[in-house]
């Protein structure tokens, strides 16, 4: 089970944003009955064309992943921590915006270290 901390602020995004609201309510629903243990079993539920999973610059992983929704419009970055033995992962919400502000975000490298959801 995912438990995604904080949903409250992707509830104020979606109040400031209502046209994202179905698709974030979607990935919420999607994303929290879900068993992760690794990175790749994020990929594979989204798909390898709806998920990036981050590595720092050094190549080794900032457990990091952005994720594509509403066909692309609309990314998350997330932060992961899994906890098999629990049966249970995190995520946190480092970031949510259009593909055009993540692409600004890009431009800077912001992507590997950006935290707006404290």
């Amino acid at each position: 089970m995912i438990h995604i901390i904080d949903v409250r602020r992707l509830s104020k995004f979606m109040d400031k944003n209502p046209s994202y609201r179905k698709a974030i309510e979607a990935w919420v629903s999607i994303t929290t009955p879900c068993n992760w243990e690794k990175p790749q079993d994020i990929v594979d539920e989204y798909g390898s064309k709806a998920v990036d999973i981050l590595p720092n610059k050094d190549g080794v992983s900032c457990e990091r992943a952005v994720i594509d929704i509403r066909g692309n419009n609309l990314r998350i970055i997330v932060k992961y921590q899994f906890h098999p033995k629990l049966n249970k992962s995190r995520l946190y919400l480092c970031w949510i915006g259009t593909h055009k502000n993540y692409d600004k975000l890009c431009s800077n490298n912001s992507q590997y270290s950006i935290n707006t959801f404290k």
